[in-house]
């Protein structure tokens, strides 16, 4: 069976997160996909930083002490990401390597203000990446999931549960979300739950039995991958989200 390999942040393991430089690696890499992450600048353009939800602390990311919500694309044209040479990227960007290269985009918008949803939806449209596109959040946010539905049905949805216990199609079923990512750091909580109870194998069965797309993530290490990859275990995942894709393809070709 063959394994999608997701780069997330563009693969921040490749090169540095969320830049055009780093969708370019992925694409290198074989990725099958990547993500980026949207927060909004004070004049309201999308542009591509990881920050915390509804945070505008970009010192981390990009070393300036101003909060992006105080500081206009003009500005932050200026900046660079981590300590490289990288521009920060404007959501055009991302948009526009996907509809060059057709390769599938998941867009994690970094806050529920009711204006950054609309603004990603008419890029989206603008640049004609509809079918490339996933709305991506965790799910305790799937109201993020549900308006992204609702302004362009279009669009597919993909919601992150770190909840074992959950009941996995029940949750997809309810917002119309077309792929479900079991979500972990570090420890996987998934695989210590099913050890026990068999369930996290039976709940990812039924969602790919119900047409809903299964992955994992985030895939650091060879136990993840030998887990993630075990019908036995996991129950039949379809992609793993990773930071290094070739790394994690050597590892899928040894097991």
């Amino acid at each position: 069976m063959k394994f999608k390999l997701l780069a997330h942040r563009g693969g921040m393991g490749r090169a540095p997160e969320n830049t055009l430089a780093a969708f370019k690696q992925a694409l290198a890499d074989g990725a099958d996909g990547y993500e980026c992450d949207v927060c909004l600048t004070q004049d309201k353009q999308p542009v591509l930083i990881h920050v915390g939800f509804n945070k505008s602390n970009i010192q981390k990311a990009t070393r300036c002490s101003t909060p992006l919500n105080q500081l206009a694309w003009k500005e932050v044209q200026q900046l660079t990401v981590e300590t490289s040479n990288e521009p920060v990227a404007h959501l055009d960007d991302a948009l526009r390597f996907s509809r060059e290269n057709q390769m599938p985009c998941f867009v994690e918008p970094k806050a529920n203000a009711p204006e950054i949803l609309p603004i990603i939806v008419e890029r989206i449209r603008h640049f004609e990446v509809v079918h490339l596109v996933s709305i991506l959040t965790f799910y305790i946010r799937k109201q993020l999931l549900v308006d992204a539905k609702r302004l362009e049905p279009r669009l597919q949805t993909s919601a992150i549960l770190i909840n074992p216990m959950a009941n996995f199609l029940k949750a997809a079923t309810a917002i119309g979300a077309d792929r479900i990512i079991l979500g972990w750091s570090r420890i996987n909580h998934f695989g210590l739950y099913n050890a026990f109870t068999r369930t996290v194998t039976r709940q990812v069965k039924h969602l790919r039995a119900n047409g809903i797309v299964v992955e994992a993530g985030f895939i650091q290490t060879p136990r993840d991958v030998a887990w993630a990859t075990s019908p036995h275990k996991a129950g039949g995942i379809d992609g793993l989200w990773v930071d290094d894709v070739p790394y994690i393809r050597r590892c899928l070709q040894t097991i």
